[in-house]
């Protein structure tokens, strides 16, 4: 019992001194926001999830050209273009993440919160404000000393009923070659990002269906985002929330497939539990667990799932073993294969 309370006391400790010693953000720290959900809790407030990262632009050495070495690359010999992207989006994975950081959002009616202390340099929270009459919900970091480091962001708030469509990224979106982990790393860091062919019929069918919010739930990592996100704007990708995995340095940027599994699984779960009567399409492809993951999930909120829409790369139309195996018992009418 005096060992329970001990440990008891010396968790309480822990945590008091976190908080005592975390320091506000400094000129050169900033702040990365990735777009998050906003949802009812009752006819006149809701909540604003949001999920942030604090981090200092001091690179760490090693990242990138572990990563060129890896794929057999030699920097010095790629064109301009290539070693620009190259650069680009290795920056997240190489700079230091600052953890015991304060901080806090101002909304755009000039409502002030502050934000729990970083943990690893990541900071997640859920705010409760008025309902607004708007559908993306804007913030920004309240930093009078610091302007310029004052990154935004936002939210998007989807009213509880409605149409969700959810979607994978790549081999869905973002034509990756995810079969293929070395074409996996070298398209994901080193070429320009491409559409897959046909998937602006599939957005036209969802909103077809009256979509109104759309969700992006990848295991990419999130150090990803800005790149996604910039490729998302150039292709006219409708503008949405982003559901990414943490992955702090190349070993882990490959999720084995339970990660994949569980972090798809889970982060669509959570989506269901925000919005309790809002319907759902899912949209992914053949290539790794999709059409398990959604299946499992149609069987278990047949009500929830209005329809699967999925990328079959073996072209077969839905008709493979797999596939098959894999919808058995799923309604074909809330099937669809591109």
């Amino acid at each position: 019992m005096r060992k329970n309370i001990a440990f008891f006391a010396l968790c309480v400790y822990a945590s008091v001194f976190a908080v005592l010693n975390a320091s506000e953000l400094k000129s050169d720290e900033y702040v990365m926001f990735i777009p998050n959900i906003a949802y009812d809790l009752d006819d006149k407030t809701i909540a604003v999830q949001m999920e942030a990262y604090v981090y200092e632009k001091e690179r760490r050495l090693g990242f990138t050209s572990a990563l060129a070495s890896m794929l057999d690359i030699d920097i010095e010999k790629l064109n301009d273009a290539d070693k620009k992207r190259l650069y680009e989006r290795t920056a997240l994975f190489r700079i230091d993440y600052e953890g015991d950081k304060e901080f806090s959002i101002e909304f755009e009616d000039g409502s002030v919160y502050e934000a729990p202390t970083t943990d690893d340099g990541k900071s997640v929270a859920t705010f409760e404000i008025k309902k607004p009459a708007k559908k993306y919900i804007n913030f920004e970091v309240h930093n009078p000393q610091h302007k310029s480091n004052e990154s935004k962001g936002f939210a998007l708030y989807a009213k509880n009923s409605g149409v969700s469509a959810v979607f994978d990224i790549d081999d869905t979106i973002k034509d990756s070659n995810v079969l293929d982990k070395k074409a996996l790393l070298v398209n994901t860091f080193l070429r320009e990002y491409k559409t897959v062919k046909g998937i602006e019929k599939v957005f036209e069918h969802t909103r077809n269906l009256r979509a109104d919010a759309y969700h992006y739930v990848s295991a990419s990592p999130a150090q990803l985002y800005p790149t996604l996100s910039d490729f998302f704007e150039r292709s006219g990708i409708p503008k949405g929330t982003f559901h990414l995995r943490e992955a702090t340095d190349l070993s882990d940027f490959l999720a084995d497939k339970e990660t994949t599994i569980n972090h798809k699984k889970d982060n669509i779960e959570k989506l269901f539990k925000a919005y309790p009567k809002r319907k759902f399409i899912l949209v992914g492809d053949s290539g790794e667990n999709d059409p398990e993951i959604y299946a499992n999930l149609q069987r278990k909120y047949p009500d929830k799932v209005l329809l699967i829409i999925i990328r079959d790369l073996d072209k077969s139309g839905g008709s493979s073993a797999r596939l098959k195996k894999s919808f058995e018992g799923v309604n074909k009418n809330k099937l669809m294969f591109f």
